[in-house]
Order: C-alpha cells, then sequence, then structure tokens
C-alpha cells in the first residue's frame, strides 16, 4: 500500500507541530526545573538554553513564548512574576538580534543587555533585592546565557538537521 502525498504532508505537519510545542513550550517549562547549585547557594539554570534554542529556531516570537513557558515555574517558585517578562524579553531579543546579526553568542549578550534594566528595576525597586546581591545575579546570568549560547552555536547544525 503506497502513502498519498496528502499523508505524507499531514505526517510531516504533525512531527513539525510536536517540535514546535515541545520547544517552545514544554522543553522550557521541563528545563526551567532542574538547576545546578554552587558557590554560596547560586544555581545556573537549564531553561536558557531552551529560550536561546528556540529564538535560534522560531526567531523573536518563538523566543518570547520560551521565555515566558520557561520562568512560569521559577516565578510561581520564588513569587517573582517580573520573571516572565524579563524572560520573555530575553527571547524576543534574541531571536531579534539573530535574524539580524546571524551571530547568536552576540544576539545573547545583547538581548541580556535589553533585559538588565527590567531585571536590576524589578529586583531591586519590586523584589527588595539588595545592590550586592543583582551584582552577583547579573554575574552568574550574563556568563549561564554566554555559555548556553556557545554550547547551542556548536550544536546548531545537528540539531538543524534533526529538527528542520
Amino acid at each position: 500500500m503506497k502513502y498519498s502525498s496528502t499523508t505524507a504532508n499531514a505526517v510531516r505537519f504533525y512531527r513539525q507541530l510536536a517540535v514546535t510545542i515541545t520547544l517552545l513550550l514544554i522543553f522550557p517549562f521541563v528545563l526551567s526545573m532542574i538547576n545546578l547549585e554552587f558557590a554560596q547557594n547560586w544555581k545556573v539554570h537549564f531553561f536558557p538554553a531552551a529560550i536561546i534554542l528556540a529564538a535560534l529556531f522560531f526567531g523573536a516570537t518563538g523566543g518570547l513564548v520560551a521565555g515566558v513557558a520557561g520562568s512560569l515555574y521559577s516565578a510561581m517558585l520564588l513569587g517573582n512574576p517580573y520573571l516572565i517578562v524579563g524572560n520573555a524579553i530575553l527571547g524576543f531579543c534574541t531571536g531579534f538580534f539573530y535574524k539580524k546579526t546571524d551571530k547568536l553568542i552576540l544576539s545573547v549578550i545583547l538581548a541580556f543587555l535589553c533585559q538588565l534594566p527590567w531585571l536590576i528595576v524589578t529586583d531591586y525597586y519590586f523584589m527588595n533585592l539588595s545592590v550586592e546581591f543583582i551584582t552577583k545575579l547579573i554575574i552568574v546570568l550574563l556568563l549561564a546565557d554566554i555559555l548556553w549560547a556557545a554550547v547551542i552555536q556548536l550544536m546548531s547544525k545537528p540539531l538543524r538537521r534533526y529538527l528542520c
């Protein structure tokens, strides 16, 4: 029995839909539950990797959606709803800058710089965190974002072949 081209197209469509939903919603949310703790209870989060991946494959809108999905768990756990907007900014701007520059690490750094004012204002004025804590947080987040961007940059060609 041969399959029609309509059936093949439908299978391709549903496979792509499953990949899209996984990368934009499920993967960021699941990765938000995984953290590596180091020096004085600081944590490296995994969900920025999913945000960067979504921005790379689906552009600014995909980065924004993954940013929201990836930060829901942390926002609820920490009682900090401002995380959602901050990570949406990171995802959107990463996708936006990547489209303009085609350089992932640069795009992530520029996106982080766009996210930074939101992070500082909300953490200092709304969450009442100390300047010392926010300074350390900024360093850890920037380094983690650059690390994830570098890892994803190395894996982007094999991932494109598999996912696209």
